[in-house]
């Protein structure tokens, strides 16, 4: 696939992700249940993505080489697709720093699995551990928003890095918005 058919399909993605944001913003406000909107909004954004062919470059965890920088097991690097990456640790928070750089599903998945094998993350419930599987899903809506969002805007900055914590686990991007707007997260 050339690289200007896959630009083509991931503005795709984003288009549907866009147009499920406004109807969702558009039907909240019309008396609609906010969870009708969001389980609308997640189905479609996964037909969308489903849409667009994988083009994962990573297989395993160790390709990205992810090394402690400062034998503290606080900060980290790893490189993907030729370029080094930022990824610190607080007792279960791994923030990833230009994550929106990381386009890939699976690949986010394997990243995940690489920073999980070095420190797990406690689930919601702060019993269980989050998975790789879902800590990506938060990380693709994060990008989701960026992607959204004009490059002027202010709160561009705010989700350009994605921090995997308990909190937001299992959210879409529409329950985190509605989570910060109420001041609940």
């Amino acid at each position: 696939m050339e690289i200007g058919e896959k630009r083509y399909k991931r503005s795709c993605v984003l288009l549907c992700a866009l147009l499920v944001l406004m109807a969702a913003v558009c039907v909240t406000g019309c008396g609609k249940q906010a969870e009708d909107v969001q389980e609308a909004a997640s189905q479609e954004t996964e037909q969308a993505a489903g849409a667009a062919e994988s083009a994962a470059i990573l297989s395993s965890p160790e390709e990205i080489g992810l090394t402690d920088t400062d034998g503290n097991g606080k900060n980290y690097v790893f490189t993907y697709n030729g370029i080094e990456f930022q990824a610190r640790y607080t007792p279960d928070n791994w923030k990833i720093i230009d994550s929106y750089r990381v386009t890939e599903q699976e690949d986010m998945k394997i990243i995940c699995e690489a920073l999980s094998e070095v420190h797990p993350i406690h689930g919601r419930d702060m019993v269980s551990y989050r998975t790789p599987e879902d800590m990506a899903y938060e990380w693709q809506q994060h990008n989701i928003v960026f992607y959204l969002l004009p490059e002027e805007s202010p709160q561009r900055q705010n989700v350009k890095d994605v921090d995997l914590d308990p909190k937001d686990q299992g959210k879409s991007y529409v329950e985190m918005y509605r989570d910060r707007k109420n001041g609940s997260s």
